[in-house]
Formats: structure tokens, C-alpha cells, sequence
């Protein structure tokens, strides 16, 4: 009888050990999430490609990369060696907001998605017009980007130089008109060329998403006013 209790014992000691082992096994095979997923820069002023990078994750032998629309529609796949930390996105729709996530592969299994990179292309300086209003101001009007929370209008004397917030929109998709009364408190003037961005909003959270430029220098439009005022 002590013996057989001996035995139970050694038996209920081994798969003990056996059971804590295996759970170690399995934490230390998860894989992790690739870290500090980034958008990089637009590679066209017309928002159709763009460059992404990640934190490489050690051991991953693939990456699986997914994009698509903020409801998750649209959405295509591509699975890349992990010899690669980046992606270049080309034939984008410039009149959408994407999500890019990214997952890492390890013999077979997948690990968990990256945290979100948002996509957020600027009404296209070939969709933006302008037109007099009223004596003294301008109306802009552009297309829509789906799945953004509005626009923001900012605009220069000097498109190299310093750009001065002007006004927003509500935080609406379909909020694509405004009019430009000022320029830094002051009526617009005749004859002034003034540079002028509507870049496209994005919330997430609550917080308003950074939505980088094209270029330095780049500007939707540009408008100066000749015609006699009323």
C-alpha cells in the first residue's frame, strides 16, 4: 500500500512537472505582435501610394499584411519574408481612409495584428474649386474622402514657409464645402496669392489622428482675387 502511494505520488510529481513545462513551452512560443507600426511617407502628391514600416519581430520567418477601409471592408492580404520591415502600398483609392495592420508568422502559426495604421489620403488639388462669394470671401468646395471625421483648411502666403490654421468643418465626411472669410484675422486682399490645404481629418479613440503631408512645399490650391469688390 505505502508503495503504491509512493508510486501515485512520483506520478502526480511528473505530471506536474510535465504540465508546468508544457505551459512555459506555450508562453514562450507566443508570438508577438510586430511593435510600432508607422505610416512613412506619401510616394505621390495624388495620395494612390504610400510606404509603411514596423519593429521587426525576432524568430518571425513571415509577415501577413492586411489593409482596408475603416469598416473593414475592402480589405486584401499579402504575406512578405521577414527579411522586410516595410511596405510599399501602391493603387490606393485617394478618396478613402485605410487601415494597415500587420501580423508575424512563425512555424505556421500567426501571432496577434499590430496596432493600426490609418491611411488618410487629402482631397486631391485636381477635385477643389473655388468660386467668389459674397464681396470679399471664397468658397472652396471638394469630393468626399470616405471614412474621415472632416477637414481642416490651412493656408500661407508662402508655400515653403510657415502654414496658418484657418478654420474646420464639422466632423462629417460629407462636410466638403467652407468659406474663407480671413487670412491670420485679416480680410482677404486683391491681388494676394494665397496657398490653401484642406487636409482630411481622422478620430480614433477621441483623438484626432496625425495625417502627414506630401511634401513641405505641397498645397491644394491657390487662389488670389482680381475682380473689383462689390
Amino acid at each position: 500500500m505505502l508503495k503504491s502511494l509512493k508510486r501515485l505520488a512520483a506520478t502526480f510529481l511528473i505530471a506536474v512537472f510535465i504540465i508546468g513545462s508544457l505551459n512555459v513551452t506555450s508562453a514562450e512560443a507566443a508570438i508577438p505582435k510586430p511593435g510600432n507600426a508607422r505610416f512613412d511617407q506619401w510616394n505621390n502628391d495624388s495620395f494612390t501610394s504610400c510606404d509603411i514600416y514596423w519593429n521587426p519581430v525576432e524568430g518571425a520567418s513571415q509577415y501577413e499584411i492586411r489593409v482596408c477601409w475603416t469598416d473593414g471592408s475592402h480589405a486584401s492580404y499579402d504575406i512578405i519574408s521577414s527579411r522586410y520591415t516595410g511596405y510599399r502600398l501602391s493603387g490606393l483609392s485617394n478618396k478613402h481612409v485605410y487601415v494597415f495592420t500587420v501580423r508575424a508568422i512563425k512555424g505556421g502559426e500567426y501571432g496577434k495584428w499590430s496596432n493600426m495604421v490609418f491611411i488618410t489620403p487629402w482631397p486631391y488639388k485636381k477635385d477643389i474649386s473655388a468660386s467668389l462669394s459674397g464681396s470679399k470671401n471664397v468658397k472652396l468646395k471638394w469630393k468626399i474622402i470616405g471614412g474621415s471625421n472632416g477637414y481642416n483648411v490651412f493656408m500661407t502666403t508662402n508655400p515653403s514657409g510657415k502654414w496658418y490654421w484657418n478654420l474646420s468643418t464639422n466632423t462629417l465626411a460629407t462636410s466638403t464645402s467652407a468659406t474663407i472669410k480671413k487670412y491670420r484675422g485679416k480680410s482677404l486682399q486683391k491681388y494676394q496669392n494665397y496657398y490653401v490645404r484642406v487636409v482630411t481629418r481622422r478620430k480614433f479613440k477621441g483623438v484626432f489622428c496625425e495625417v502627414p503631408e506630401p511634401s513641405r512645399s505641397y498645397y491644394s490650391f491657390r487662389f488670389y482675387i482680381y475682380t473689383s469688390y462689390k
